[in-house]
């Protein structure tokens, strides 16, 4: 869903709640029907503050339902969904071709990992403007000479990724750091 939805959604669910809440409160009596400004819907609020019995029991167990619902699509609007993303390679009258990102991620690790002088690696993928934007965090051996091994990572991983996938690849991030050698114990003799 684009963000302009999303945005959409939560404006209109608050709203709603905030509606939802109001007419609790006048319903039970904790607020009076003038608690908005300007008289908005006080002629409304006046009939829910007015009815007594199974009426009253309507609004409330309507204004509770519809307020715990609200609750609910806002927290699954800010709360990412545990399916991993996909991302399309092909669509044809014949099917879809996607890969998970979590799969490309692992594509860009081994292939970070197999250069000489990196230790252990962690890639991050996100989609952009129907381009890839890869980040990968090294830890290299000390000693490994940075400015030649950042431009072959960045290529290579471009490279393979696109060949492989055949998604393009808008940039490679390549963050990098020399692992600390422990400390070893001298025997003293």
């Amino acid at each position: 869903m684009s963000v302009f939805n999303r945005v959409v959604v939560v404006v209109i669910a608050v709203v709603i709640l905030g509606g939802a809440v109001i007419t609790l409160l006048v319903a039970t009596g904790v607020s009076t029907p003038d608690l908005l400004p300007y008289g908005w819907f006080e002629s409304q609020l006046r009939g829910v503050a007015d009815a007594t019995g199974g009426s009253l029991a309507a609004v409330i167990a309507v204004s509770i339902v519809i307020a715990l619902g609200m609750i609910v699509l806002l927290f699954s609007e800010f709360i990412p969904s545990g399916k991993p993303a996909s991302l399309l390679i092909s669509s044809t009258e014949n099917g879809v071709i996607t890969i998970d990102v979590g799969s490309v991620c692992v594509l860009a690790e081994h292939i970070a990992a197999s250069a000489r002088g990196v230790h252990r690696v962690k890639c991050l993928v996100k989609e952009n403007a129907g381009a890839l934007l890869i980040s990968c965090r090294a830890s290299l051996a000390l000693g490994t000479k940075i400015p030649e091994l950042g431009p072959e990572l960045r290529s290579k991983i471009k490279e393979v990724v696109e060949e492989l996938t055949g998604l393009p690849v808008a940039r490679v991030d390549i963050s990098t750091r020399y692992e600390p050698r422990e400390a070893k114990r001298l025997a003293v003799r």
